[in-house]
């Protein structure tokens, strides 16, 4: 029965202390002003988002390359007309 108290206490007290610093943590995020630059201003902001490099992409080669796919497409169209 000992044991049974002291595990409630746990569950109620204790594990809402790390509850308690996330709640504090999400609404100080949700208030807090976001800043562009380091003085606040837009100007000098070297972030820009990701894009792909210009030039398309290599060929894969293999098994699935596009020669090996039309070839294929070819054979089982040949063979579901001859059936």
């Amino acid at each position: 029965m000992r044991s049974l108290i002291w595990e409630i206490v746990f569950l109620l007290l204790i594990l809402k202390i790390p509850l308690a610093w996330v709640c504090w943590v999400v609404w100080w995020s949700i208030k807090a002003e976001p800043e562009v630059g380091a003085e606040g201003d837009n100007q000098d902001m070297n972030w820009r988002p990701w894009r792909r490099p210009p030039g398309s992409r290599p060929s894969r080669g293999g098994p699935h390359g596009r020669g090996a796919r039309k070839a294929a497409r070819a054979a089982r169209a040949r063979d579901r007309s001859n059936i």
